[in-house]
């Protein structure tokens, strides 16, 4: 699932829970829910190769892609939490702020195992990260379901931020 949805997912979840762990909880079991229905996704391996193969370009090209998703994703939240009136309520920014933090964390995590660790064990964590947590129909082409069921995501998420 690209980052957006799992941006909005986790605002969300901030924006109705008043439990920090319970806000933490929810946000990362949300993103394995989330991985586990069809999506796609943009990533052309430059951050889980990087280590083998140096390739500079695929990796600025995957990090670019990533801060591109991100902004949007953080922009849209921004708007949700000014229509809602939380910019000055510092309490629930707080929230929705750590469910957005909490719904990343695990692909932040697989971040710096690529980056950080060696081939082997990253390659190790990467596979059950593939086989057991993602959708079996995540593809790198764009279909009607992988992009629809991301769609329907967001727009859940901004109708549960609200009521």
């Amino acid at each position: 699932m690209v980052l957006t949805p799992h941006l909005i997912v986790g605002a969300a979840i901030g924006a109705r829970i008043q439990s920090l762990g319970l806000i933490v909880i929810l946000g990362i079991l949300s993103h394995f829910i989330l991985d586990k229905l069809p999506h796609w996704d943009y990533s052309n391996n430059g951050i889980s190769n990087f280590r083998k193969t140096r390739n500079f370009k695929a990796l600025t090209l995957d990090l670019f892609k990533i801060t591109v998703d991100g902004t949007i994703g953080i922009t849209i939240v921004a708007l949700l939490v000014w229509h809602a009136g939380l910019f000055f309520d510092s309490k629930n920014l707080v929230f929705v702020f750590i469910g957005m933090l909490s719904s990343t964390l695990p692909d932040i995590f697989l971040v710096f195992v690529f980056l950080f660790l060696s081939q082997k064990k990253s390659g190790k964590i990467m596979n059950f990260h593939h086989r057991f947590l993602h959708c079996k129909k995540e593809g790198r082409r764009i279909t009607f379901l992988n992009l629809a069921t991301q769609i329907l995501v967001i727009f859940l998420s901004i109708f549960l931020f609200f009521f």
